[in-house]
């Protein structure tokens, strides 16, 4: 079996060997008592009890530790030079250079006993669970992390009972992110397995980034397509707009007027240009989606520009009755941005805000400076919130979750592009009855790359 934590020592004898052993010994899990009598070391009911002795004395010390009935190592002679001392400061400078690159090691890593109790555990994975080492070592692994969530099947207990190695990715309830748990079965020289070492990786980070390359690709492609699109419907489109609007002149003739059958034409042909506009305008988000341009960029105040989208949509807040709430460090560092694209972004984030919330109802904006050299903008309302199903798929080209004709479903997409064009991230937080946040933070020192998704973000 696997040794268990907890070990119990007692030292007696001479003075200087009881300290040189102690400092040696001395480590998590293990109990130094210093003793001044066989009778006392029984008393402690220790594991082991070691005394030291002066040849001499030797053989009366062991005479009377005998009658103690204790488990004894008796040390004779000089015992902070003794080959035991030395044999034992090996012993334990290897163990320490192996705990310490168990400690060393990032991901949380455990080693369990057939019965779950954890019998080594590395500091990453105390840091996870928000404990002590010591309250790691000897507890049920299953009451430290929880339960597994569904649909994962606890692969802990599955890799014991199979002997076999298990990768699994899920979470458990409380072990913080998304965890990939790499099991391997510990097996004695017999074959029979007596634990396993779990190690227990967060990939929620590696999901986002996955998430975001896939995002990313998406758009790409998407935005070459659409750009390709977008002109060949031009052509055709103004076309019928040129002939719409000759035939809507044509249209004001006083005889044609006095037709019955003709009456509603003028109607007709005023809607086929609202149309042909409003086509053209979901064109020209195309156009910007799939447009790639330089960046034009400066220093600017992330603060600056949340005040000045929020002044130019302040008007149309008061106006609908919807409060606006400012929380601006004036103190952020200038970050290097393309200043008009990040204020456009900002805008149309403001606009969907208000357009999502009721009268009554809030906006607010802060900035903020966050460690790592990036600095952070979070827009918050008051609305209805977004769906989780809808939750996912709202940075897609042409998803909206507003009425037919009121948006293109672009308007994210394009505020998605042009904020990881300046190696930033953009996130949308949404319970439903509860609102809706949007965050976006961004380097201070600006995109590494030259180019990015331009043009103005459409709605």
């Amino acid at each position: 079996m696997i040794p268990r934590p907890g070990l119990r020592i007692t030292l007696g004898g001479d003075r200087r060997a009881v300290a040189a052993w102690t400092q040696l010994l001395q480590s998590p899990g293990t109990q130094i008592v210093q003793v001044v009598s066989p009778d006392a070391a029984a008393a402690e009911d220790p594991t082991l009890a070691v005394f030291f002795a002066a040849p001499e004395d030797a053989a009366s010390v062991a005479q009377e530790v005998s009658a103690t009935g204790l488990a004894f190592s008796l040390v004779v002679g000089d015992g902070v030079d003794h080959p035991h001392t030395r044999l034992l400061h090996d012993l334990i400078e290897a163990k320490r250079d192996w705990q310490g690159a168990f400690d060393a090691m990032v991901d949380p890593l455990a080693v369990v006993d057939l019965h779950g109790t954890i019998v080594r555990a590395n500091l990453a994975l105390a840091r996870a669970l928000g404990c002590p080492v010591t309250a790691v070592v000897g507890a049920d692994y299953r009451s430290l992390l929880g339960e597994a969530e569904a649909p994962l099947e606890d692969p802990i207990v599955r890799s014991i009972a199979s002997a076999l190695a298990t990768t699994a990715e899920g979470r458990f309830a409380h072990l913080p992110g998304t965890r990939q748990i790499t099991v391997s079965p510990l097996q004695s020289e017999e074959g029979h397995v007596r634990g396993a070492a779990v190690v227990l990786k967060d990939v929620s980070e590696l999901h986002e980034q996955q998430a975001r390359l896939l995002q990313a690709s998406r758009l790409a492609d998407v935005g070459m397509l659409a750009a390709g699109v977008a002109h060949e419907i031009n052509t055709p489109l103004a076309s019928i707009g040129l002939r719409a609007e000759s035939l809507l002149r044509s249209a004001q003739d006083p005889q044609l007027g006095a037709l019955e059958s003709f009456k509603n034409f003028p109607r007709y042909l005023t809607t086929i240009g609202e149309e042909i506009l409003r086509c053209k305008k979901i064109i020209g988000a195309l156009l910007d989606f799939g447009r790639t341009r330089k960046h034009e960029v400066t220093e600017t105040s992330l603060s600056a520009l949340a005040q000045s989208a929020a002044d130019l949509v302040s008007h149309e807040l008061r106006i609908r009755g919807i409060g606006l709430s400012l929380e601006l460090d004036d103190r952020l560092p200038l970050i290097r941005a393309d200043h008009g694209q990040i204020r456009q972004v900002l805008l149309a984030l403001l606009r969907n805000a208000m357009e999502a919330t009721p009268p009554e109802g809030q906006v607010s904006i802060e900035t903020r400076l966050l460690p790592g050299r990036r600095v952070r903008l979070t827009i918050r309302d008051d609305g209805e919130g977004i769906q989780p199903e809808n939750l996912q798929r709202v940075f897609s080209p042409f998803f909206t979750t507003r009425p037919m004709g009121q948006g293109t479903g672009l308007g994210l997409a394009i505020c998605h592009g042009i904020v990881t064009g300046h190696d930033g991230e953009i996130r949308v937080e949404s319970q439903p009855k509860q609102g809706t946040s949007v965050t976006i933070e961004l380097p201070i020192g600006g995109p590494s790359r030259t180019t990015a998704p331009g043009g103005a973000v459409h709605g």
